[in-house]
C-alpha cells in the first residue's frame, strides 16, 4: 500500500488516536494513583526509582514533541493548553 495514500494515512491516524486514547487513559489513572498517595507519608524512594522517573519524564516530553510533529504534518493547529516542557 502506498505510505501516502488517503487509505494509508487515515489508518495510520486511527491507529494513532486508539493508542492516544488508550496512553491518556493510563496517564489520568497514573497521575490520580499517585496524587492520592502523595497525601500519606511517602514510602522509601530507591535512587534507581528516582533515576527511573527521570528517564519516563524524558520519554514523555519525546513522545509530546513527536506528537507535536505529527500535528504539524497533518497541517493541524497544536493544542495551546497544557505545554508540559
Amino acid at each position: 500500500m502506498d505510505p501516502e495514500s488517503a487509505d494509508t494515512v487515515h489508518v495510520a491516524i486511527d491507529d494513532l488516536l486508539v493508542v492516544v486514547a488508550k496512553a491518556a487513559d493510563d496517564l489520568r489513572m497514573f497521575h490520580d494513583t499517585v496524587s492520592r498517595a502523595r497525601i500519606a507519608a511517602p514510602p522509601p524512594f530507591p535512587r534507581a526509582t528516582i533515576t527511573l522517573t527521570l528517564t519516563v519524564i524524558e520519554r514523555l516530553r519525546k513522545v509530546e514533541h513527536d506528537l507535536r510533529e505529527v500535528l504539524t504534518a497533518l497541517g493541524l493547529p497544536e493544542s495551546s493548553d497544557g505545554d508540559a516542557t
